[in-house]
């Protein structure tokens, strides 16, 4: 990778790696809260919810986020069943290709799994079994860039940031994949950090390895870079 090129994705992710990051990202909700199990409950969630338009799923997820917080919030709203009462909607479209429905899946889940081991704390494929045949989680054999999930890893794993919350130790973030989605592919492919023809977990993984080479220990910082990139339009060097 030419310098050049290491200094403007240096640049754009100390330009945006910041608070002010989080007011027009899903990330925004699970900051509302300051236990680590709310934090978690929410940040999955958010997380699950984010594909598509940005300005509709906010929505979306701030009702979901209001509906949780007046059943005592996410957590309280995950333990205690507090979704039941959501039961009379799930067959209706919540968003996209999720019906309310999936969304009560996703929450039984998620208290299964809380029952079972106290955390969500797990890498990807483990997050994969734990939530096998739940809508928007990829299957264990799936070759999908897994956007959310790697998203929600990087909001849990990521230390010393002002926008990720690194809660979790048991994972390291030079391990951590960058969060791929149509957005972060194409700036890659202007940039020459891949030149694979799908966005899929390959890719994913080829733009990562060329991040190592500016943040060895801490590649998905570069997702900050190509998003600011990509707003701003630079000339390639």
């Amino acid at each position: 990778m030419k310098n050049s090129l290491k200094q403007l994705l240096n640049d754009a992710a100390t330009q945006y790696e910041t608070a002010d990051f989080i007011g027009a990202d899903p990330i925004q909700f699970p900051h509302k809260y300051s236990s680590r199990e709310d934090i978690e409950v929410s940040a999955f969630i958010s997380a699950w919810m984010a594909y598509g338009s940005r300005k509709v799923f906010l929505n979306i997820l701030d009702h979901l986020h209001k509906t949780m917080d007046s059943l005592g919030g996410p957590y309280s709203f995950i333990i205690d069943k507090g979704y039941s009462s959501l039961i009379d909607s799930e067959n209706n479209t919540l968003y996209r290709f999720y019906k309310w429905s999936d969304f009560l899946s996703l929450t039984e889940r998620i208290r299964e799994v809380l029952l079972s081991n106290g955390t969500l704390e797990a890498d990807d494929m483990e997050l994969r079994k734990m939530f096998n045949g739940i809508n928007g989680i990829p299957l264990v054999c799936s070759t999908s860039a897994n956007k959310r999930l790697h998203m929600f890893l990087r909001w849990m794993v990521r230390v010393g940031s002002p926008v990720d919350f690194g809660l979790w130790n048991s994972l390291s973030p030079s391990d951590l994949i960058i969060p791929l989605d149509t957005h972060v592919y194409q700036e890659s492919v202007k940039l020459g950090l891949t030149s694979r023809k799908c966005a899929d977990i390959k890719t994913a993984s080829e733009i990562t390895d060329h991040l190592k080479e500016i943040w060895p220990d801490d590649p998905v910082r570069g997702d900050f870079a190509l998003y600011g990139i990509g707003i701003n339009k630079p000339i390639i060097p």
